[in-house]
């Protein structure tokens, strides 16, 4: 599923007027979508389409029309006045001769905007659609407030109005739809978390406008799932053995954190990688080989300040040579070994994905990362991100899309952006978007697992995008399957690691 943004849409339909089709040709075939789809699910009873002045009220008009022509009682009413944009009053002046009684907003008291609200059995919103911004205020606010109180099915057109299609925020009082037909292609406020609940059903109507154009739309994102997931993930043979699956470097911990390393260790090892070598303090290496027998140790003696010592940064460089893939930054501490580890690590020209701690150094020395020299996947949350990129946290989810894509391709890596949606940017200006995973996961340590699924499938298959499709996808699922069994309030990260078989089962159950 393709998934773009407002400024998106606008240049792929700029793009199918190019290649023969018409502005006209568009909105029509959007409202007799919409018509169809309405009737679909709701086949009988009045319908109320609240319209605006620009193109979403065309596609309004559009369906009202296809409504009243197949026998349906259709109310329209103009909610900004009757001045519309050209082609939405094209559509206007077509309903002439047909059945539909139109009202405008502003002439109706509160008793009639509820009494109309109230004997719909169908209230369709083509106020603002994909261009709205800010709040909600004046007869559109009214009008949203009233159909919500009402026992109607709701349908938006495109996107609920008092939506920012881009980033998800909802005004007071947004239309509450249970059916959301987008138009060529779903939108991120449709995904995002924050949002999706106020969309119900998303139906993705094609309007005309070719999946090459679509896919070639800047800033257009693909949803991340199952099939995607399962083509991403590294191939297995029977003709095999441990060194045919690639050697991980797992390198982390400090005196006060060593749990997150070996989460992540363990987390490497359930995703299917040959052999794990960790690099530890030496005083974990008893927990460790108690909780995880199946790796290779090798113990670094710390610093006074309990941190890696910048004396064990050569010797962790020739392992991370002889590595298929490196992790490092899980529970580490930042401190002047820290940063000379990163930065030995970052030079050594092995694949490489740096997590927390490891993230935390780059923030404090960015011109190391002109010094990579290998593969690289950046996995930081918005905090972390925040600090790498010099951004605020709120402009980050403003504009996730665009900001993920800037830093990946200016840096040329993998940038996988965690949060409720992880979004993933690769270096050539792809971007994918999830949207399984649930609160359960907001929890210490489910990072740290992420990030040794993502080593593991990056030592087996060598492809940076793919590893990290395969990981947050099948990351997220196996949180999924914890949820189902312990609740979001019960499971923890070590809970995720558990289900990983579950996840596994599932997605390749389908193959």
């Amino acid at each position: 599923m393709m998934i773009l943004q407002a400024a998106s849409m606008r240049w792929a339909e700029a793009e199918a007027v190019k290649a023969g089709a018409s502005y006209a040709g568009l909105m029509e075939e959007a409202g007799q979508s919409a018509a169809r789809m309405l009737r679909d699910v709701r086949p009988e009873g009045p319908v109320l389409i609240l319209c605006g002045r620009g193109n979403n009220a065309g596609d309004g008009f559009v369906a009202a029309r296809a409504l009243a022509q197949g026998g349906r009682r259709v109310q329209v009413v103009c909610l900004l006045g009757r001045e519309f944009s050209p082609l939405a009053g094209e559509n206007r002046a077509r309903l002439a001769g047909l059945p539909v009684e139109e009202y405008d907003a502003a002439a109706l008291d509160g008793a009639a905007c509820e009494r109309l609200c109230r004997e719909a059995a169908v209230i369709v919103d083509g106020c603002f659609g994909t261009g709205f911004h800010g709040e909600l205020t004046g007869e559109p606010r009214r009008w949203m407030a009233a159909a919500n109180r009402s026992g109607a099915f709701r349908a938006a057109l495109d996107l609920p109005s008092g939506m920012n299609c881009d980033n998800g925020y909802c005004s007071a009082d947004t239309f509450r739809a249970e059916l959301t037909i987008s138009f060529a292609a779903a939108k991120p406020a449709h995904l995002l978390k924050r949002s999706a609940p106020l969309c119900g059903e998303v139906r993705v109507a094609d309007i005309g406008i070719g999946e090459e154009i679509l896919a070639r739309a800047p800033g257009a994102a693909t949803l991340l799932d199952r099939e995607l997931a399962v083509r991403c993930l590294p191939p297995r043979t029977e003709d095999s053995n441990k060194g045919s699956y690639g050697r991980m470097l797992a390198a982390g911990g400090c005196a006060r954190m060593t749990g997150a390393i070996l989460m992540a260790s363990m987390a490497a090892m359930r995703c299917g990688v040959g052999r794990v070598t960790s690099a530890i303090p030496e005083a974990a290496v008893p927990l460790f080989g108690s909780r995880l027998p199946e790796v290779v140790y090798a113990p670094v003696a710390l610093a006074a300040d309990g941190t890696f010592p910048a004396e064990a940064a050569p010797a962790l460089r020739a392992q991370a040579e002889n590595s298929d893939s490196v992790l490092l930054g899980c529970g580490m501490a930042v401190s002047a070994g820290t940063m000379a580890v990163t930065r030995e690590i970052l030079q050594s020209g092995a694949p490489l994905v740096l997590d927390a701690d490891g993230l935390n150094c780059l923030s404090r020395a960015p011109e190391m990362l002109d010094t990579a020299r290998g593969p690289l996947i950046l996995t930081p949350h918005m905090a972390e991100f925040s600090r790498l990129c010099g951004r605020s946290v709120e402009e980050i989810r403003a504009d996730r899309f665009a900001l993920a894509a800037e830093y990946a391709r200016t840096h040329r890596l993998v940038l996988v952006l965690k949060d409720s949606n992880t979004v993933i940017a690769a270096p050539d200006g792809r971007l994918w978007m999830n949207r399984n995973g649930n609160s359960g996961m907001a929890k210490a340590g489910s990072g740290d697992v992420l990030a040794g699924m993502t080593a593991s499938f990056l030592a087996q298959c060598g492809d940076p995008v793919r590893a990290a499709l395969a990981a947050v996808y099948l990351h997220a699922a196996a949180g999924d399957a914890a949820a189902a069994a312990l609740t979001p309030y019960c499971m923890t990260a070590t809970d995720i690691i558990a289900r990983l078989p579950d996840a596994f089962a599932q997605c390749l159950g389908g193959r």
